[in-house]
């Protein structure tokens, strides 16, 4: 099940950002204090399995992606898909928003062929974007 996260759902999202290798901790709290942008969680029917959090971006008509994590236990289940797809429900409904964006590292073939296969393209190169490491941002139109 997806669902938005409640304040019930801290600690467990918490945990699991604890996996990312690029975390924005400071973005999640103020998701969960001040509802900036969406947070939605993904779950088994008992515990929460995974999460995304995105936010308006600075341009007119894009989100931004900024962490999707999934439990290692239920990779590949769908968890992941399911979450990216309903954001996209959510921000494609609105007259405001027509592209959401993610940027993955450039040498994470895996997070690329996912988010293609979610109907993410190309849009730009990032030199150095994760700490030494080069990004690719990809995009997915709504509309």
């Amino acid at each position: 099940m997806i669902r938005p996260a409640g304040p019930d759902d801290r600690s467990a999202v918490r945990t699991l950002q604890s996996v990312l290798d690029h975390r924005a901790p400071a973005l999640l709290e103020a998701a969960f204090d001040t509802g900036v942008g969406d947070l939605l969680v993904a779950t088994d029917g008992e515990s929460v399995v995974g999460y995304a959090l995105a936010v308006p971006g600075s341009d007119d008509g894009v989100a931004y992606l900024a962490e999707l994590v999934v439990a290692g236990g239920v990779r590949r289940e769908g968890y992941g898909r399911r979450l990216v797809e309903r954001l996209c429900e959510r921000y494609g409904s609105t007259a405001s928003l027509d592209q959401l964006r993610v940027t993955v590292a450039s040498g994470d073939d895996g997070a690329r062929a996912f988010y293609t296969a979610l109907g993410f393209w190309e849009l730009d190169h990032i030199e150095d974007r994760f700490d030494g490491e080069d990004g690719v941002l990809l995009l997915r139109r709504l509309s």
